[in-house]
């Protein structure tokens, strides 16, 4: 599939000097330009809405001075205050506009960044890891970031400009109600952070526990026709109910530190604005204040306390999108498939002649897999792979894909070392038909296209003959344009049949057929193998197989064994004397 395009300039997400907050700034400061205008707007939107009770105290003195008589003068002060709050009103919208904007543009480059980096991560990375941790990374844990930016950013450019003008006006009034207030600020700060803390801690367990809930919702609803058929649904019922339940513990818990901060700092805030109004009256009735000024400053102590509520607030919502961004930033620190250099070349392929030469393996460096590995295929020639379960068949095609890197050794493909071309090449050049079906949601004939857009119409329609899915292709309601996916019309025979189309079309120079015919009836599966037949010819060929049937005719048979081939030759010679395919062979045809 394409890459999403990202023209972002690299980030050092490994750096471990480096938290999610900071990782976040640095995608803020990518856009100079727009950061610059919020913060201006937050500027000039909150002095204009702080100079209104500045303006309301001198709208009353003239009042008391006048008596209450209306004055032009108290007219133009009554135009101006709501020109200023109209003015505010327009440039805190923009303010909302723009932080969205660049909140969007920022989760558009994230979600692009961690959807490309995982592809570009090993298979080692996938064995270790569910599938549903990894569409909740996509999907909940960016939204939740999303949540927290667009909502967040306003307030606390806002918040901070507020706390700060604030003061400064109060300061302009009376520096001792000012003092107050500011001596009973700490305490909202400490309790705030105290709370906020214990907050993000179970944000984070809380984020955690939901990609492992939606991991086991995902394996179950895959498999839901063996969980039913093993009747394991109240097993399941179970372990998911726990899952939830635990996950209800870290939310609740999180819910409730987060809920103590707001109601603590309303407390001390009413208690700070009840503490200002007194000493602001007895202040008027020494003669030292106005009457409006003692309005103003009311109005100022309300509106200092209102940003510290709003940041207390966001605080909640901040910390979990900050426990969402750490586990995006966490894969997005794993270290990628080493990149190729742009002018390493690609594999040219002749014969198909390819060698194992001192190979060594292992998933676990702990536990040895495949030790000493040495063997030559014949190019243009049908190998057939066979063994126990477990004896490391599909690593051997694995490592001639170059999913996995050799621990020590080389394999090589007409003399060209596999390491020493492009990766994309050396996948290119085999055609894969698995076990495990893999369709996309779409058209049956965008599926069939997938492996070469170019074909045509008429290659398809021809190919799906020659292996007979074109006759139930046709059956369905809209031929080939009939979508499958999610809601799936065909049955597992079916759609392997597809893949075994996709491949032909494909064309490539060497095919792996790994159990391709395990889900197809014995009819059609003779039908399929008469099309493999044709599509082998000229072709260094794989064929992993458990029914030993389907492999007689291959030019090589590699038996292996705890990952050692420990056998090789062609069926009769495996047949003369008493070996491990032997063995396997009769097993199969026993009575």
């Amino acid at each position: 599939m394409n890459k999403l395009i990202n023209n972002n300039k690299q980030i050092d997400y490994r750096s471990s000097s480096k938290s999610p907050f900071k990782l976040l700034m640095h995608r803020m400061l990518k856009a100079p330009g727009q950061l610059a205008a919020i913060i201006i707007f937050a500027v000039l939107s909150n002095i204009l809405f702080l100079l209104g009770p500045k303006l309301i105290g001198q709208a009353i003195d003239l009042l008391v001075v006048n008596q209450g008589t209306i004055t032009n003068n108290f007219i133009n002060l009554t135009l101006i205050l709501i020109s200023v709050y109209l003015l505010a009103s327009t440039l805190n919208w923009l303010l909302g506009l723009l932080t969205s904007r660049i909140s969007a543009k920022i989760i558009t480059d994230l979600r692009s960044d961690i959807y490309n980096h995982i592809e570009e991560l090993p298979l080692s990375y996938f064995d270790s890891v569910k599938y549903g941790s990894i569409s909740s990374l996509i999907s909940t844990d960016i939204d939740q970031v999303n949540d927290g930016l667009i909502s967040g950013l306003p307030q606390l450019f806002s918040g901070l400009v507020s706390l700060v003008g604030s003061i400064y006006f109060m300061f302009s009034i009376s520096w001792q109600v000012t003092l107050l207030i500011l001596f009973l600020t700490p305490i909202i700060i400490l309790v705030s952070r105290t709370i906020s803390r214990s907050s993000y801690n179970m944000y984070s367990l809380e984020a955690e526990q939901r990609g492992i809930l939606n991991g086991l919702a995902e394996e179950t609803i895959a498999g839901h026709t063996l969980v039913r058929t093993l009747q394991a649904d109240q097993q399941y019922i179970e372990q998911y109910r726990e899952l939830n339940q635990e996950l209800y513990r870290y939310g609740q818990k999180a819910q409730f530190y987060s809920s103590l901060t707001n109601p603590s700092t309303r407390l001390i805030n009413a208690t700070s604005y009840i503490l200002c109004g007194a000493l602001a009256s007895y202040l008027a009735l020494k003669g030292e204040l106005t009457v409006g000024q003692v309005g103003s400053l009311l109005f100022y102590a309300n509106q200092f306390s209102k940003p510290i509520n709003e940041i207390t607030e966001i605080i909640t919502q901040l910390q979990a999108a900050l426990a969402s961004a750490g586990k995006i930033f966490e894969v997005l620190s794993i270290e990628p498939v080493p990149s190729e250099p742009s002018d390493m070349p690609n594999l040219k392929v002749n014969q198909g002649k390819i060698r194992f030469d001192q190979v060594y393996f292992s998933y676990d460096k702990d536990k040895p897999l495949i030790e000493n590995l040495n063997v030559e295929i014949p190019g243009l020639s049908k190998i057939a792979i066979v063994g126990p379960t477990g004896a490391g068949k599909t690593t051997l095609v694995n490592l001639l894909m170059r999913f996995y890197d050799l621990d020590s050794g080389q394999i090589s493909i007409d003399g060209q070392d596999i390491t020493g071309v492009t990766r994309q090449s050396v996948r290119r050049s085999f055609g894969m038909v698995l076990q495990d079906v893999w369709l996309f949601k779409g058209t049956i004939l965008e599926n069939l296209s997938f492996a070469n857009p170019q074909a045509t119409r008429a290659e398809i329609e021809a190919v799906c003959k020659s292996i007979e899915a074109d006759q139930f292709i046709r059956r369905l309601p809209h031929g080939y344009e009939t979508i499958i996916g999610e809601d799936n019309v065909l049955s597992q025979g079916q759609q392997q049949l597809l893949t075994v189309a996709r491949v032909m079309l494909q064309n490539p120079p060497m095919l792996i057929l790994d159990e391709a015919t395990s889900d197809i009836d014995t009819m059609t599966e003779m039908r399929v193998q008469k099309a493999f037949h044709e599509m082998m010819k000229g072709r260094t060929s794989f064929v992993i197989a458990h029914r030993l049937s389907t492999i007689l005719d291959a030019d090589l048979i590699l038996v292996m064994q705890d990952g050692n081939i420990v056998e090789q030759g062609n069926f009769t010679s495996l047949m003369q004397t008493n070996t491990l395919f032997k063995s396997l062979y009769e097993s199969q045809f026993s009575i």
